[in-house]
């Protein structure tokens, strides 16, 4: 791996690490979470949610699964910088609603793993709770070339867990929706430094977001809110139904998104987002680009998600 290389992983690191509270990083889990600020804190119609909000989960009735795939600054030609995720929903009627969630990072000298299960229950027509319990994972290569310093590749496992809420106001106006969702992640703040050390410790997130939905003509506003230690971010994003039509009797649905987000104050590091959704029956393909205001003369990132609600 070059300078460059290392320089871009750093930046990304840091920025995850400071985006969302900790050395470890939480990169977007979807395309859609991406172009819509970076969550779905909010959103209950997404198996990708149970990684921003375990309370999500409990409103949806019905199997739902996910994969997403990113490809992380496509210039860059002496690493592969790229991660994964996967997600599953299932209904469990008067017993709530179970998740299963995994993201993985990888470049050819760190690697990050996240294994998540969710539990939510939707109390009341319009309140939900849920937790998660999460398996975290990094390794870091043992350091190669000329000039490296001899040392033994290290890696490290810990636990951590989230807890979440989220409230559904129906026809806050006629057929329009307002949905918002709180969330407190590592709330046990673990550490994953090799030799427990506090400084590798992960900062208590807490996110608040809302979502107004509307059904009449098709579109959804969200924005959310995150503090995790002394970072402040704020995202913003919508998406809206451009257009709908049928394929063979198969209904077909565009949408289309757009959103942003940053560290506060705005001077920080930001992004800015687009995207489609293309729905076909029960299928979803979601794309997105970010951009990244601060890593000038670098290529964006390209997301693809694909789900399916059975």
């Amino acid at each position: 791996m070059n300078v460059r290389t290392g320089i871009l992983l750093a930046l990304l690191l840091c920025f995850g690490a400071r985006a969302n509270g900790g050395g470890f990083s939480k990169l977007p889990s979807s395309a859609r979470a991406v172009t819509l600020g970076g969550s779905l804190i909010s959103f209950t119609d997404d198996p990708n949610v149970l990684f921003y909000n375990p309370a999500a989960i409990g409103p949806m009735h019905s199997l739902s699964v996910s994969t997403s795939y990113t490809r992380l600054f496509p210039g860059v030609s002496d690493d592969r910088l790229f991660y994964i995720s996967g997600s599953a929903v299932a209904n469990l009627g008067f017993a709530g609603n179970l998740g299963i969630g995994v993201k993985a990072f990888s470049s050819n000298s760190w690697k990050e793993n996240e294994l998540v299960g969710t539990y939510a229950q939707q109390l009341f027509d319009f309140l939900s709770i849920g937790g998660s319990a999460k398996l975290l994972y990094w390794s870091a290569a043992a350091p190669s070339g000329l000039l490296a310093v001899p040392e033994e590749a290290i890696s490290t496992v810990t636990f951590s867990f989230d807890v979440g809420a989220l409230t559904q106001i129906r026809n806050i106006f006629p057929d329009n929706d307002l949905q918002v969702g709180i969330f407190f992640g590592d709330i046990t703040r673990p550490t994953l430094a090799k030799n427990g050390s506090g400084d590798g410790t992960l900062d208590l997130r807490m996110s608040l977001g809302a979502t107004y939905i509307s059904r009449v003509y098709d579109y959804a506003v969200t924005a959310h809110y995150t503090v995790a230690g002394d970072t402040r971010r704020l995202g913003v994003g919508a998406e809206v139904s451009a257009m709908k039509s049928s394929i063979l009797d198969q209904p077909v649905e565009l949408m289309v998104r757009a959103g942003l987000g940053g560290l506060q104050p705005s001077a920080h590091q930001a992004d800015l987002n687009g995207g489609l959704g293309i729905r076909v029956a029960d299928f979803m393909l979601d794309y997105a680009y970010a951009y990244q205001t601060q890593l000038l003369y670098i290529e964006g990132t390209h997301h693809l998600t694909l789900r399916y609600t059975f």
